[in-house]
C-alpha cells in the first residue's frame, strides 16, 4: 500500500466518503472552485467554460492520477465518475492544516445533495461576482444570464445568491 500526499485525490476521497457516492468531473471542478472561494489556495486557476468555472490544470491532475492508477474513472453513465484505488493507495492531504482539512470536509458536507447543475449555477454566479466591479444583485444576475443564457431562471439565480454569505461575499442591493 502506497501513501500518497495529493490534495485532488484527498478531495475525491472526501467527497466519496461524505456524499456516499463517486463525484463526477463536473462536481469535482465545482467543489474545488468552492474550496478555493473559502480561502484555501489549492493552486488551480479557473476560467470560464461551457459548464461554468473550469480549471485545465485540475482536469490534467485527474488525468495524471488516473494514468498512475490512483483514481479510477467509471464511464458507464452520463458523467465521468471518480473513485480512489484504495487497494493500492492511501491518500493524505498535502500541506493542508487541520483547520483547512476541517473546512474542506464542512464544505463538502454543506453541498451534499446539490446537483452538478446547481453547483454550476452557484460557481458561475460567484465567478461573475469575482470579476465584476459592480457587486449588486442585478449586476450578478445579468452577468449569469449573459454567460448562461436562459439555462437558469431568475428565481434559480436569486436562490444561488442566497449561498454567497457562506463564502463571505456581500451582495449590494
Amino acid at each position: 500500500m502506497t501513501s500518497l500526499p495529493n490534495n485532488v485525490a484527498y478531495i475525491i476521497k472526501k467527497i466519496n466518503d461524505i456524499w456516499g457516492k463517486k463525484p463526477g468531473k463536473k462536481a469535482l471542478q465545482k467543489i474545488v472552485f468552492l474550496i478555493e472561494q473559502k480561502g484555501i489556495d489549492l493552486g488551480f486557476e479557473y476560467g470560464l467554460h461551457f459548464y461554468g468555472p473550469y480549471s485545465d490544470t485540475l482536469d490534467a491532475e485527474t488525468s495524471f492520477l488516473s494514468a498512475d492508477g490512483v483514481i479510477e474513472f467509471d464511464y458507464s453513465g452520463y458523467s465521468h465518475l471518480m473513485s480512489l484505488n484504495e487497494k493500492n493507495f492511501i491518500v493524505e492531504p498535502h500541506g493542508l492544516s487541520d483547520e483547512q482539512q476541517k473546512t474542506i470536509a464542512e464544505l463538502i458536507e454543506h453541498f451534499k445533495g446539490q446537483s452538478p447543475s446547481e453547483l454550476e449555477l452557484l460557481t458561475t454566479a460567484i465567478y461573475t461576482y469575482n470579476h465584476s466591479q459592480d457587486k449588486t444583485k442585478e449586476s450578478i444576475i445579468s452577468g449569469v444570464r449573459k454567460i448562461k443564457g436562459s439555462k437558469y431562471s431568475r428565481p434559480q439565480i436569486q436562490d444561488s445568491l442566497e449561498k454567497f454569505s457562506y463564502f463571505n461575499k456581500p451582495i449590494l442591493y
